[in-house]
C-alpha cells in the first residue's frame, strides 16, 4: 500500500515540475524577444538622430548632447558653418554632385576634429561642431584653420572648375551662452557677420563690430574714352595676370567660349602645398607664407598672357596660353625649382595636376 502511495505522488510532482519548466521557458522566451524590441527600437531612435546622407548627428539628435555636457562642464567651443556658392553647385552640377560635395565635407570634417567633439549636420550645407572643455583664443583659430583647410582639401575636384569655400561663426561657453540655443544663435550671428564681408573666414561672436559697417562710395571724375584706355595703358604688364578668383572664373569662361573654338591649347593647373599636416598645429603664418612664396614662384615663371589667381588657403590656380602638355610640364617644373629655392627651411610639397581646357557643350 505505501508504494502505491508513493507512486501517485511522484507522478503528480514530476507533472507539475514539467509545467513550471515551460512556463519557464515560455518567460525566457518572452523576455528574449522584449529584448529583440527593445535594442531594434533604441537602434531605430539613433538612426533617427543620425544624418542618413553623411552619417553625423543630425538636428535631433545634437542639441541634448551638447545641453548635457554644458551641463557636467559649463565650458566649451561652438562652431557653426556652411559652403559658399553651394546652391550654385546644386544649380550648375545637379543634386546628386551637390551630395557628393556634402559627404566630401563632412569626411574633411571628420578628419580634422577630436575623438570627444560632437559634430552634426543640421540640414542643407549647415554643420556644427562643439568642442567640450577650456581652449584659449589661439587653439581655437588654430582647430578653426584646421577644419576649414581639411574641409577645402576635400572639396577639391579637378572636373569642378566652380570654387566651394567654408564660412564659419565661433561663440565660446560660458562667456557667449550656456546652453545650446543661446551658442548656437550667437555663432550664427558670427555666422552672418562673416557672410556680410565677403566668405570664406570665419568670425568669433566675441569680436563683432556693433557699429555699422562703412559705404564705399565710387567717386571717379567723368572721363573721355581716350583718357581713360592712356590711364589703364599706363600700368606695364609684366609676366602673369594675377587675379581675384572672381574674376579668374569669368577669364576661364571666357576662354572657355572664345579662344578653345579656335583651337588654341590653353592648361589649367593646379598647385597644392600637401605636406602642411606637421605644420598645421603651431602657426597659420607658416602655411600662408609658403603659400606667398608659391604665388610669387607661378606669377614670376609665367608669361604675358596666363592667368593666376590663388584658390584656398593651399592653392593656387593658373591658366596657360598656347601651351601643349608636355610644355605645361616644362613649366611647372620651372615653377617648383622657383618655388623650392625660395622657400627656405619651412619649403614644403607641392602637388599639381594639369588637364587641358575643353570647348563647353554651349559651343557644341
Amino acid at each position: 500500500m505505501r508504494t502505491v502511495i508513493q507512486s501517485k505522488t511522484t507522478g503528480s510532482e514530476n507533472k507539475r515540475l514539467m509545467e513550471l519548466e515551460k512556463m519557464k521557458r515560455n518567460l525566457e522566451h518572452q523576455l528574449q524577444e522584449m529584448a529583440k524590441t527593445v535594442e531594434k527600437q533604441q537602434e531605430l531612435i539613433a538612426l533617427a538622430k543620425r544624418d542618413p546622407l553623411t552619417g553625423l548627428r543630425n538636428r535631433q539628435g545634437v542639441p541634448e548632447q551638447v545641453n548635457a555636457k554644458l551641463r557636467a562642464d559649463c565650458e566649451g567651443i561652438f562652431f557653426i558653418m556652411d559652403m559658399d556658392n553651394f546652391k550654385s553647385v546644386n544649380d550648375t552640377y545637379g543634386h546628386m554632385e551637390g551630395d557628393r560635395v556634402l559627404t566630401r565635407f563632412s569626411k574633411g570634417l571628420k578628419k580634422a576634429v577630436d575623438a570627444k567633439d560632437i559634430v552634426a549636420r543640421l540640414g542643407g550645407d549647415e554643420f556644427v561642431v562643439f568642442s567640450p572643455g577650456y581652449y584659449d583664443k589661439y587653439e581655437v583659430k588654430a582647430k578653426a584653420q584646421r577644419m576649414i583647410r581639411q574641409i577645402e582639401r576635400e572639396l577639391v575636384a579637378p572636373g569642378r572648375l566652380m570654387r566651394v569655400t567654408v564660412s564659419m561663426g565661433i561663440a565660446s561657453a560660458p562667456q557667449d551662452g550656456e546652453t545650446y540655443e543661446a551658442l548656437y544663435e550667437n555663432a550664427d550671428r558670427a555666422l552672418y557677420n562673416v557672410k556680410n564681408e565677403g566668405k570664406n573666414g570665419y568670425r568669433f561672436f566675441a569680436d563683432l563690430d556693433e557699429a555699422e559697417d562703412s559705404v564705399v562710395v565710387c567717386d571717379r571724375p567723368h572721363s573721355s574714352l581716350a583718357e581713360i584706355t592712356n590711364k589703364l595703358k599706363e600700368r606695364k604688364m609684366e609676366g602673369s595676370f594675377e587675379v581675384e578668383y572672381s574674376n579668374f572664373e569669368k577669364i576661364y569662361r571666357f576662354m572657355e567660349r572664345n579662344l578653345i573654338r579656335d583651337y588654341r591649347e590653353v592648361q589649367c593647373v593646379l598647385f597644392t602645398l600637401d605636406d602642411y599636416g606637421e605644420h598645421m598645429e603651431t602657426d597659420e603664418t607658416i602655411i600662408r607664407g609658403q603659400l606667398e612664396y608659391l604665388q610669387r614662384a607661378v606669377v614670376n615663371s609665367l608669361r604675358k598672357g596666363d592667368v593666376t589667381t590663388k584658390y584656398s588657403s593651399t592653392q593656387v590656380l593658373a591658366l596657360l596660353m598656347d601651351v601643349n602638355r608636355e610644355n605645361a610640364d616644362m613649366v611647372v617644373n620651372r615653377i617648383l625649382a622657383r618655388y623650392r629655392a625660395e622657400a627656405g627651411k619651412e619649403v614644403m610639397n607641392v602637388l599639381y595636376d594639369i588637364q587641358q581646357l575643353m570647348a563647353s557643350e554651349e559651343i557644341g
